[in-house]
């Protein structure tokens, strides 16, 4: 069986903190639930051990708001796996707090900040297409394929609005 295609959809509007804070919670929220399996450990040239990461490339891709609550009903729609990140859950001290507010709050007035879509890679690949997502990048920058190292990718940061900051000196 082919393994899941995992996409992120981000707000590029955010502010970078919000939107790095959105996908490590979508990303740990597939890990937890063990959607997608970690490779097997590895090592560099120097004999450095490298535990295993997830064995999937993960595009970013990016819409408004608006754009990310119609795709989050699209997808349910289509069977694909769906996980939100609403503003709820960026503001709420605990799980219990975001769970509470959650339940007090209507589908419509939920702000959602990113979304991580999994399923079969046909299913998720026609819901990005249908939705004109642009690609902003890649959450990682390599990746396990049928058992072969793919090709490296790079993210765009620039591509998420506000300036990448100047090195250090």
């Amino acid at each position: 069986m082919a393994p899941p295609r995992c996409v992120l959809v981000l707000d590029p509007a955010a502010p970078r903190w919000l939107i790095a804070n959105a996908a490590a919670v979508l990303g740990a929220s597939i890990g937890a639930g063990g959607r997608v399996a970690l490779g097997p450990d590895t090592a560099d040239a120097a004999g450095a051990r490298w535990p295993g990461i997830a064995e999937v490339v993960v595009p970013v891709l990016a819409a408004d708001p608006a754009g990310l609550a119609a795709l989050r009903a699209a997808a349910a729609d289509a069977g694909v796996t769906v996980l939100a990140f609403p503003d709820l859950a960026q503001t709420a001290r605990t799980y219990a707090d975001y769970a509470a507010a959650l339940g007090r709050t209507p589908t419509a007035d939920v702000r959602i900040h990113g979304l991580a879509l999994l399923g079969p890679s046909n299913a998720v690949r026609r819901l990005a297409e249908a939705s004109s997502l642009a690609l902003v990048g890649c959450a990682r920058a390599t990746a396990v394929l049928n058992g072969e190292l793919a090709s490296s990718l790079t993210c765009d940061l620039a591509a998420l609005g506000d300036p990448v900051p100047e090195p250090v000196a």
